[in-house]
């Protein structure tokens, strides 16, 4: 793994580890059940109602998929998604 992609995976993770940080002070509000919360870093930069707007607001900002994480507020289990899927192409 190059430098770069390496940093990119660790933004992802700090992301992703304050959205679980903060998960349960966001579940404690029913107001925010299934809300999306955008995190970059350690830092919350959204908490909104949908998915399109979470990722309207990344776009805006110009901040890359691979550096934030979004995460909708329910009651996750120990493990969660980290976003990364394998896709297989599909001859036509």
């Amino acid at each position: 793994m190059d430098r770069k992609s390496a940093d990119t995976h660790a933004m992802f993770h700090r992301s992703r580890d304050a959205f679980l940080r903060d998960l349960p002070e966001l579940l404690a509000n029913p107001k925010y059940d299934r809300w999306s919360a955008v995190y970059l870093g350690d830092e919350r930069i959204a908490l909104v109602k949908t998915l399109a707007e979470a990722t309207r607001i990344c776009r805006e900002r110009g901040i890359s998929a691979s550096d934030c994480f979004i995460g909708c507020v329910f009651p996750h289990c120990e493990e969660v998604d980290t976003g990364f899927y394998e896709v297989e192409e599909i001859d036509e």
